[in-house]
């Protein structure tokens, strides 16, 4: 009896240790699926290798466990996720064929690896076969994405909408998944209305922020179809979206750019004003966005200078902190110009390669070959001020006047003849400015 007693206990203690590594599988799973959803796939990747090493640890010691066919649902669910089709489609066959209490959980994921290999009809026969039978409320909600996503694939909106809504009810942060479909699927097929909707679906629901990125690779997808204007205003939502600041804050800077880009300038600005008035990463890059829009387009210099009272507020931003010193360094060349004509030269190159006021730069190019007409660089700020001006009259007459200095180095090199003492012009040239620079 007692030794009786010793066996029973010991199989008591494998089976309860067995039970908590399923428990402990199953947690890590829906971590992980909670992980992949959110965008997190780092996070999400290592929650399945740990399902995968402990469910396959526990299918090696006890193969003929009463908990055997759970186990291998979570493993082959798991080897899916990882995209590991062979071994998970392996195991789920093994549990649907061993163990009929879990078949029809094990055809969910069986159609997922289908869809996911391009078999669609394979995919549709299995899902339609686990839905036709009794599921768990989770495996069941899966199975109605997996469905309206075929379903939208081809083009069938309402059967595939009714699919992703049933998925959506469940629960299980499936809603913004199913919302993610309706959204691809209606670019895919060009549907404009329903483009709409899904986007405005997304926009009001809290959650559609943890996907923003997401979104907004589906944002550009939407453009390449009907253009920015048009998705801009399918956007209006995220005026009043209840998205996080920060996710809120970047489909809201990408609404402002396609406004510009879309000539409306007015509207641009005032969304990227909205997001400049709150705080954190997304108002200091509305701030950026605003700035360079000014310097853009800048005429004179008090518009560059201008762009300080944009920046300053952010100025804990390593990104305007820089353009508040181009902005400095830009203010002291060109001071120092008045004096030593070189440094409206100086005061160009700044504006030009790391503020991108184009025409401002053009200006001071062409005050440093007025003021100094007869050094060596007179031709080389003209050929600068050629090369960044839009206008063809302008070029006609910025041609005309490097005509005047055919010998020039510069202008050699610009035709393509032979340019003795270019490159010792450069190094002087260099010399210079850096001289001036450490003024």
């Amino acid at each position: 009896m007692r030794r009786l007693l010793v066996v029973t206990g010991a199989l008591a203690i494998v089976g309860c240790s067995y039970h908590n590594v399923l428990y402990n599988a199953n947690q890590l799973l829906s971590e992980g699926e909670v992980a992949r959803r959110a965008g997190q796939d780092s996070l999400a990747t290592a929650r399945y290798l740990d399902v995968v090493r402990k469910t396959g640890d526990a299918l090696r010691d006890r193969p003929e466990s009463d908990w055997a066919d759970q186990t291998l649902v979570l493993h082959g669910r798991a080897r899916f996720r990882l995209g590991e089709l062979r071994a998970a489609q392996a195991a789920l066959r093994d549990a649907e064929r061993s163990f009929p209490e879990v078949a029809d959980e094990s055809r969910v994921y069986l159609a997922a690896i289908h869809a996911e290999a391009g078999d669609a009809r394979s995919a549709m026969a299995e899902v339609n076969r686990a839905l036709s039978g009794p599921l768990p409320p989770e495996p069941r909600s899966e199975a109605h994405l997996i469905r309206g996503r075929l379903l939208l694939e081809r083009g069938m909106f309402d059967a595939g909408g009714w699919d992703l809504d049933r998925a959506a009810e469940a629960g299980f942060g499936i809603r913004i998944e199913a919302g993610i479909e309706r959204l691809r699927w209606s670019i895919m097929h060009e549907e404009e209305a329903r483009t709409r909707d899904a986007f405005e679906r997304l926009l009001r629901d809290p959650r559609g922020g943890i996907r923003h990125d997401t979104v907004m690779g589906l944002v550009g997808a939407a453009a390449d179809v009907w253009g920015q204007a048009a998705v801009a205003s399918m956007l209006d939502g995220v005026r009043s979206s209840p998205w996080d600041r920060v996710a809120r804050g970047n489909v809201a800077l990408t609404r402002a750019r396609m406004l510009d880009q879309a000539g409306d300038t007015t509207a641009a600005r005032k969304q990227a004003m909205d997001v400049a008035s709150g705080l954190g990463i997304a108002a200091a890059d509305a701030r950026l966005l605003l700035a360079r829009w000014q310097l853009e387009r800048a005429r004179d210099l008090d518009a560059v200078y201008g762009v300080r009272t944009l920046l300053l507020p952010a100025g804990s931003d390593t990104r305007a902190a820089f353009q508040l010193e181009m902005v400095e360094r830009m203010e002291s060349f060109t001071g120092l110009g008045y004096t030593q004509p070189l440094g409206f030269f100086a005061a160009a190159e700044v504006a030009r390669d790391h503020l991108g006021a184009q025409s401002v730069a053009r200006g001071l190019f062409l005050a440093y070959a007025a003021a100094a007409p007869d050094d060596p660089w007179a031709p080389k700020a003209l050929l600068a001020a050629l090369d960044i001006s839009p206008d063809e009259g302008d070029r006609a007459w910025l041609r005309g006047r490097l005509e005047a200095n055919p010998n020039s180095p510069y202008v050699l090199a610009m035709s393509g003849g032979a340019s003795a003492g270019y490159q010792e012009l450069e190094e002087e040239l260099d010399v210079r400015l850096r001289g001036l620079t450490q003024r």
